[in-house]
């Protein structure tokens, strides 16, 4: 990216359109790790923000989602790199970890997010079907990436 008149580098639109989301996330649904159930209070105004925010599906392979409020729930940060790059072993040694700690009043349900894992791939197959009329590996416009997206993110926020 090319820098300004003063060396500033311009911001990305991308990165714009997702702390609006997450910031709108932040205001309208409960500050708890959908995980744990636990409060992520001390994150609002800090560094780490954006990573209380997980893309249950992988926004490089899911393009069509990733402005999908659906498909973004809230976890701690440590959380989020569990989901994105920890083993199965890893995550049960934190779910272990977070029940001694809460003795026994909070555990890490990640069969919830593998669940929705499951719901938000048949809702993008659904909506984003490789094949389109006679054509495979269809690639979608903006255009209609964002009338899909803007349909099923009016439909989550109806169902609130």
């Amino acid at each position: 990216m090319q820098k300004g008149e003063y060396g500033i580098q311009p911001i990305k639109v991308s990165e714009v359109a997702e702390t609006l989301i997450y910031k709108t996330l932040w205001d309208r649904v409960p500050k708890k790790s959908v995980i744990t159930g636990l409060w992520l209070r001390n994150y609002w105004n800090t560094p780490l923000f954006n990573n209380c925010f997980l893309h249950i599906l992988p926004v490089d392979k899911y393009k069509g989602f990733k402005y999908y409020f659906g498909c973004i729930v809230m976890v701690s940060p440590g959380e989020r790199g569990l989901w994105m790059q920890g083993t199965a072993e890893d995550r049960i040694h934190y779910a272990l970890d977070i029940e001694e700690k809460t003795k026994g009043a909070s555990t890490a349900n990640w069969a919830g997010v593998k669940d929705l894992e499951k719901e938000l791939l048949a809702l993008y197959e659904k909506n984003f079907p490789s094949t389109h009329g006679m054509l495979v590996g269809y690639n979608y416009s903006l255009g209609e990436i964002r009338d899909i997206v803007s349909k099923l993110n009016k439909e989550f926020w109806d169902s609130f």
